[in-house]
This record gives structure tokens, sequence and C-alpha cells, in this order.
């Protein structure tokens, strides 16, 4: 209970619950005045009703109509709803049940509300002393006066009743609107424990664990939703990291361990000039293998940060494409692969021109080392309405439909012996470039060989010469 009455929930509704129910009370007060109120005007009008055929009576039928009329409503009031009255011009009481006038009420059109006690202090009624009485006193021609009294006991009693319909219903409002504000509150402190419990799994190290969400659909189930995502781009890069971390020992220990071994071996006995440069030449190209690999990665980590993101610019990548092309058809010619390349000219593209000219590069470097001799890579470059699109195919062994995920990851290299050239990362290289610009990788089947595409979104106009 102490922790429900903290719950944000909780004084919300109680808050609301005070303003409501404000507002309500004061609804109500109005009604119950309006109420009260119209029910004064109607015996007001009821009084001058009944005054007004009185005083018809007497013009008509004078002062003998008048006193028989009152005297007859007087014994047939039992109820007692109404007082009638009629005084001389020397205040004797001619009409009524009382003995005298009982009050110094002379002036015409009085009205007045008096006890029972108070207008019968001689002969009260049995029907208690406490009742109101709402009067009229008229001033008649020749000095008689006339009293006409209406109980006001019914009235009281609808206002006493309004008044307790009225407490009752605020009562009510208050009571359901804390009762509400605590359930609510409840349901959400019970909400959150559940989050605090996914929260303490996954500090505890359960990467799996995800915040519960339920059937409502609400602002707690879309940012436990939201939530999740990022838990599970957590997991992700905590996974990356590790297989990373594995592939990363297992790629760098071989070449360290040669490089070891080479100078281990220089050192078991003197050798001329010649073998330590061979030596050395060899340490520095395992040395070079080892600064590749982790430029490589440091390129991948920047990439995927957009560090390079204020480096875009519009340039030509159909220039870029011939100058690759121009490069990659010399080195296929040494290696008797054929080279063919489509380029479209004055085609624009807004980007980081290094980088994606190290994605092209890498795609045609695999081309090259996996095109069988008098094989094939095709080299393309299109614009489509509305993305520009860049092809390397080749007729090499290609890669398996289930693997060609796989192989977008770091250190990913399909050759179970690894004894080609190579440290799993050029691939990885592509898809960081890819995503940074917003484009496209599909990696499919060539029959034989691999079809790599990338699409790029969103074409500039077309430039008059190359940038």
């Amino acid at each position: 209970m102490p922790r429900l009455l903290r719950t944000t929930a909780f004084r919300l509704s109680l808050l609301y619950a005070a303003l409501f129910s404000l507002i309500a009370s004061a609804a109500l007060g109005f009604v119950f005045w309006s109420t009260s109120s119209h029910i004064d005007e109607q015996i007001d009008a009821r009084l001058r009703l009944e005054t007004d055929v009185l005083m018809q009576l007497f013009r008509s039928r004078e002062l003998p109509g008048l006193l028989e009329t009152i005297q007859t409503r007087n014994r047939a009031d039992n109820a007692g709803t109404f007082v009638y009255l009629l005084s001389g011009p020397d205040r004797d009481l001619l009409a009524g049940p009382l003995t005298s006038w009982p009050l110094d009420l002379d002036a015409s059109r009085t009205y007045a509300t008096f006890t029972r006690e108070q207008l019968f202090e001689v002969q009260p009624y049995s029907k208690g002393h406490d009742e109101s009485i709402r009067v009229l006193v008229t001033q008649l021609p020749g000095g008689y006066r006339m009293l006409v009294g209406h109980s006001v006991q019914d009235a009281k009693r609808l206002q006493a009743h309004t008044l307790t319909v009225v407490a009752v219903a605020i009562a009510g409002i208050l009571s359901v609107a804390l009762l509400s504000g605590a359930f609510m509150g409840w349901d959400v402190l019970r909400r959150i424990d559940a989050v605090n419990r996914a929260a303490g799994e996954i500090v505890h190290g359960d990467l799996t664990r995800r915040l519960p969400i339920s059937r409502r659909n609400d602002e707690f189930d879309a940012l436990a939703l939201r939530l999740n995502v990022m838990l599970e781009r957590i997991e992700k890069l905590l996974v990356g990291m590790r297989q990373v971390t594995d592939h990363v020992a297992h790629d760098l220990r071989k070449p360290l361990n040669r490089l070891r071994s080479r100078l281990e071996v220089t050192l078991l006995e003197a050798r001329n000039e010649e073998e330590y440069r061979e030596v050395m030449a060899g340490a520095i190209a395992d040395a070079d293998d080892l600064i590749g690999t982790f430029n490589a990665l440091l390129s991948i980590a920047q990439l995927e940060a957009d560090v390079d993101r204020d480096d875009r610019v519009p340039f030509s990548v159909s220039a870029l494409c011939e100058d690759l092309a121009e490069l990659y058809a010399a080195a296929a010619e040494d290696k008797q692969v054929a080279f063919r390349s489509e380029i479209e000219s004055d085609i624009t593209l807004n980007g980081v021109r290094r980088l994606i000219a190290q994605a092209f590069s890498n795609l045609l470097d695999n081309a090259l080392k996996y095109a069988p001799t008098d094989g094939t890579i095709e080299f393309r470059l299109r614009r489509e309405r509305d993305a520009i699109v860049a092809t390397v195919t080749d007729n090499g062994p290609g890669i398996a439909p289930g693997d060609r995920e796989r192989v977008l990851e770091r250190f990913v290299r399909l050759e179970a012996a690894r004894s080609t050239p190579g440290n799993g990362l050029g691939l990885s290289l592509v898809k960081a470039v890819t995503n940074m610009h917003g484009a496209t990788l599909v990696l499919a089947d060539n029959s034989p060989g691999l079809h790599v595409e990338i699409r790029f979104p969103h074409a500039l106009p077309r430039l008059t010469s190359a940038a």
C-alpha cells in the first residue's frame, strides 16, 4: 500500500478525482439551487393565484361571500396545506383558525415565511411546530386584510431529499475515483515490477530476456516493444563482439606465430645479408597482413558509426567505375580471365567516393580471386527509375543460399582450411558501406558463380562532365 500511494498513477487519479468531484459538486449544487428556487417560485405563484381568486370573489360577492368561502376552505383543508385568515378594519379576526391576527403584516402583497408555531402562537397545530408556512398578506378595500398561507413542508422534504442525493452522488463519485485510482496505480505498479524483474535478469547476464508485452497495445507496450528492439540489437552486438573476438584471436594467431617462428629460426644461426633481407621482407608482409586486418576492422566500425556522414558529396560514379574497370581488366588479363564492363555514362551519386570505390574494389577482388581460368567477370553500372544499380558477376564456385547472409558477417570464410589469402572482412566492409549510403546489397546465384547487386536510391541529375 505505501508503494501504491507513491505511484504517479494513484496521485494523478487522486487529483483528477478531487477536480472531478469539485466540478460535480458545483454542477449538482447549481441543480439543487435551481430546483429549490423553482419550488419557491411555484409556491409564491400558487399563493398569488389563490389571493387573486379570493379578491375576485370579494369584488363579485362582497364580504359575505368571501367570509363563507374562507370558512369553507379552512374546514375542507384537513391536510393543513392552506391557511386562510380575514380581519376587519379594527383588526378583529373575521375568519380563520385563529382568534386574532397573529402578526403585524399590514403592507399589501407582503410575502413571509414562518413556522407553524410562530403563526399559530395562540392555537398551535398538532402537526408540529417546526413546519414552515409561506404566507401572502393582501390589503382589501374598506380596511380589510386577507392572509393566504401555504405549507412548504413537502417542498422542504423534496429539497432535503435532493440535497441527500447530491451528497451521496458526490461521495460515490469520489469513492469510485479513489478506487479507480488505486486500481490503476496497482496495475501500473504490477507492470513496472515485471519490467524491473526483466531488467534485473538482463543485468545479471540473461541477454535473451525481453520486457513483457500485453494485449492492450498501449503506451507501455509501445515502450516495451521499442526497448525489446534495442535489447535485441544490443544482444546481437555483444554476440557479434564475442564472435569478432574469437575470429580475431584465430586469424591473428596464425600470422603472429608465423612471424615469431620466422624470426626465431633466423636467430638460430648466422646468416648472410641477403637471407636477413628475405626474413625481414617476410616479417614485413606478415605485419602488413595484421595491419590490413586492423584497418579493415577500424573502417567497418567507423562506417557503422557513420563517422563519414559529413564527407558525402555528389560525384560521378560513372567515372569511378570506368577507372576501376580499366584497372581490373588488366589484372584479369594477367590471370587469363575475361573482363567485361558496361558503364552507363553521366551517373552521379551522393556519397563518399573513397568508400564506394573500396566497396566496388572488394567485390571485384573477390570475383577475380574465385573466377576460374578462362572464366568471365562482368561489371555493370546503370540508372533505373528510382535507383542506381551496380552489379559484379563471376562464374566461380558461388555461395550457397544458406551462406549468403552469413558471409556478410565479420571474419566469416566458407573455406574450412582458410588457405586462401584474406581475412573474411571484405564483404563485411561492402555491407557497411551500403548500409551507410542507404543502399541494398543482394547476393544471388549466377548459375554458375555469384551475382552481387548494389542498389543506391535517389539518383541525382546527369552531369555534363565527369567529376
